[in-house]
């Protein structure tokens, strides 16, 4: 029963034809905790993995990174998710990212490299791109040679922010689309196994008076169309031992809205804290299906330079 149900969970997340591999299983803690809901927030380094024109908004120095500990009910394996991402300002030029996720499992082992450019070209309003490497490796079957494959595809966004809409309060929208050539993921080529193209549509509304943030994202996978929504708000903000420390708690909802063979929804919850400039955040998701293989705890570091 293990083996079997171990079998389904590599299945779901790295080598299903339909729904594709190289699904974000946790680029980020907070974004997990929003529901997924981050096309327009785009506020960190980690943006790069959900509308790269979001990178725009960094002028300094920034790096983040993400461990998620996956479906801790299979006993007979450690499934786990790493992401790393990285944004250099250049002024004149806009700003570059460079990011990576990493899914290892003991029979499965799948790789995302992003390089990113972005640049705002008129008052808040940015166009951005990212150029992907994918790579996948599997475990040879008994009498069989081991499988891998090696592609390249592309993502793009943009990004406008109405700033003030009422005191301290932006609007902030996104859109998006991934992996925009739909490249075939299998070892062989077949057409039955390209990647579907991601659309993404975002709304964020940001207050700096009363500290909160909602967001809102429309996601189209292939056949599927999903809701992912999430809020934000500050908890608590003193100075402990000389240290500018904040606490945040967020909530956040992703599910399918149509009727597919691939529906998934799950309810995240997860909270955040900064001391000065490093950000430490914590996500919990619960998935309404597949209840039997637990939730998923992930964990992010994120660091902002003063250069």
């Amino acid at each position: 029963m293990k083996i079997i149900l171990k079998t389904i969970i590599i299945l779901l997340i790295a080598a299903s034809v339909k729904a594709g591999g190289f699904d974000d299983l946790g680029n980020s803690a907070r974004v997990f905790s929003l529901g997924g809901a981050y096309t327009a927030v785009a506020d960190a380094p980690y943006s790069l993995f959900y509308n790269p024109a979001g990178i725009y908004r960094l002028k300094k120095y920034a790096v983040s990174t993400t461990y998620s500990n996956l479906y801790p009910g299979v006993q007979d394996d450690k499934l786990n998710y790493f992401s790393l991402s990285g944004i250099v300002p250049i002024s004149f030029i806009g700003e570059l990212g460079i990011g990576g996720t990493f899914l290892n499992t003991s029979l499965w082992q799948e790789n995302i490299i992003y390089g990113t450019y972005a640049k705002e070209v008129y008052n808040s309003f940015a166009v951005g791109g990212s150029v992907k490497l994918l790579r996948w490796s599997a475990e040879a079957a008994p009498g069989e040679s081991a499988l891998s494959y090696v592609g390249i595809t592309f993502d793009a966004g943009i990004h406008y922010t109405l700033k003030n809409i009422f005191k301290g309060s932006d609007l902030r929208f996104g859109l998006a689309a991934q992996n925009i050539t739909e490249p075939s993921i299998a070892s062989n080529g077949s057409a039955d196994a390209k990647l579907p193209m991601i659309l993404a549509a975002g709304l964020a509304y940001v207050s700096s008076n009363f500290d909160y943030l909602i967001a809102l994202d429309l996601v189209k996978e292939g056949d599927s169309y999903y809701v992912k929504t999430g809020a934000e708000f500050l908890g608590l903000r003193q100075e402990v031992l000389g240290l500018n420390t904040a606490f945040l708690v967020r909530a956040g909802y992703n599910g399918t809205v149509n009727d597919t063979p691939f529906s998934r929804s799950g309810i995240n919850g997860g909270f955040g804290i900064e001391v000065n400039n490093l950000i430490i955040d914590y996500a919990y998701a619960y998935p309404l299906e597949l209840t039997e293989v637990g939730g998923r705890h992930k964990v992010s570091l994120s660091y902002n330079f003063n250069f």
